[in-house]
């Protein structure tokens, strides 16, 4: 008679090979052991929070700042006042850094030659003769 050798069960599956994780860290695969700091003991950097409240200064400065304009141009006597009122003191604080000329002239090109361009300038400033 001839036996022959054992097979495998069908319900059992061949045990698989571990992939680690943090492959060179096995200290790191332990259940007690996590990569992330405990919230509790968690704190900003004093830099982090300096920034915080100077943004948050600003942004409580800039909201005062509105509100005062608005009311005082609120009572001005007639529209064209408060306009003049709210352009007089949001020129240089409301408006963005303009940016320089040459990149202006780079995105709205210049219809004009510069002989134009200069002959325009002196009319607008009052120095033109005619």
């Amino acid at each position: 008679m001839v036996v022959a050798p054992p097979t495998e069960q069908p319900d059992e599956e061949p045990k698989r090979k571990r992939i680690p994780i943090f492959p060179g860290f096995p200290e790191l695969e332990r259940s007690d052991v996590s990569i992330y700091p405990p919230y509790p003991k968690l704190g900003l950097a004093y830099v982090v929070v300096c920034r915080h409240r100077y943004h948050w200064a600003k942004v409580a400065q800039r909201k005062q700042f509105m509100r005062e304009l608005h009311s005082f141009e609120k009572i001005q006597s007639n529209a064209l006042d408060g306009v003049r009122v709210h352009r007089e003191f949001s020129q240089g604080i409301l408006s963005h850094t303009i940016p320089p000329r040459r990149y202006i002239q780079k995105m709205t090109p210049d219809p004009l030659s510069s002989k134009q361009r200069m002959r325009v300038e002196a009319i607008i400033s009052g120095r033109a003769t005619f």
